[in-house]
């Protein structure tokens, strides 16, 4: 599953920015543009609020699940959370809990 959940981590790296990039390179760091494109189609609305609240259910889950397994560098799947959304935190903490199990046993 180690190499499934690096997997998944790299794609959820890889697709979401294959398409934020060249929007970032057209309009550049335009804040108010961005947020106007995120509101003005309610399925866009949807989907990111879905991944807001996803989000903050993995960072919920990374605190719980980390802490009770006594890992360390939690903040590293926090933060990819937050600067590569769900795709990127979930499976990288997934990946980062097998890790540590395997190397426990």
């Amino acid at each position: 599953m180690k190499t499934i959940y690096l997997l998944l981590t790299f794609l959820g790296i890889v697709l979401p920015f294959s398409q934020f990039i060249p929007w970032l390179v057209e309009n550049g760091f335009h804040f108010p543009l961005l947020l106007q494109q995120i509101v003005e189609n309610p399925l866009a609305v949807f989907a990111w609020l879905d991944v807001i609240v996803t989000v903050i259910v993995i960072v919920c889950m990374v605190v719980s699940e980390g802490k009770k397994l006594k890992m360390r560098k939690l903040w590293i799947p926090i933060a990819a959370s937050f600067i590569g959304g769900a795709s990127v935190g979930l499976p990288l903490f997934l990946y980062m809990k097998q890790c540590h199990l395997e190397n426990k046993i």
